[in-house]
């Protein structure tokens, strides 16, 4: 086969594939006692992630023996099956920290993609867990929690931390993968 009919060969599957194109275009019907026409309809659906459920975690009043651990159950909805979490402390350049009037306390993050799990995997602020799913039945799980958020205050860090109350704020962001 020389180049010129290779050309040619490409040239017809080109036009080919175009005409089969303009066949599913709208058409228009003709002047008559009956008329018909057709036209496409298209639709996309963009990925689209939800977490709700969020309830605040209380890690409750150091008494000297630690180290302090809450969680919660949350969910999570992705109607492309999988999704990616980052999460934030509301420390300098965003640290898990719970700030109190003159001291700061590290705190760590774990993520398991089940619900009621009592340990997950490490997260590290700022940096996304990637690949993760979770079985859901709708943008609400379908009432219930699929994933869970674990929080720890190591027995080190509180043994000495002084007195006083300490807050802070995690953000929890979902994404599609």
């Amino acid at each position: 086969m020389n180049m010129s009919r290779v050309g040619m060969t490409l040239a017809v599957a080109v036009f080919g594939a175009a005409a089969a194109g303009m066949a599913n275009a709208a058409t228009d019907g003709n002047l008559g006692a009956t008329s018909q026409g057709s036209l496409n309809i298209t639709l996309t659906i963009d990925p689209l992630v939800q977490i709700s459920d969020l309830d605040d975690i209380d890690l409750g009043t150091f008494t000297g023996t630690g180290p302090m651990t809450g969680s919660d159950n949350v969910c999570v909805y992705s109607n492309n099956g999988g999704f990616n979490i980052t999460a934030t402390g509301n420390g300098a350049a965003n640290a898990f920290t719970l700030a109190g009037t003159s001291a700061t306390i590290p705190y760590s993050v774990a993520w398991a993609n089940t619900s009621g799990a009592t340990s997950g995997t490490a997260m590290s602020t700022g940096t996304p867990l990637s690949g993760q799913t979770a079985t859901f039945s709708g943008a609400d799980c379908g009432g219930g929690t699929n994933t869970t958020v674990l929080v720890t205050v190591g027995s080190a860090d509180l043994g000495v931390a002084p007195t006083d109350s300490y807050a802070g704020v995690l953000t929890l962001l979902v994404a599609p993968q």
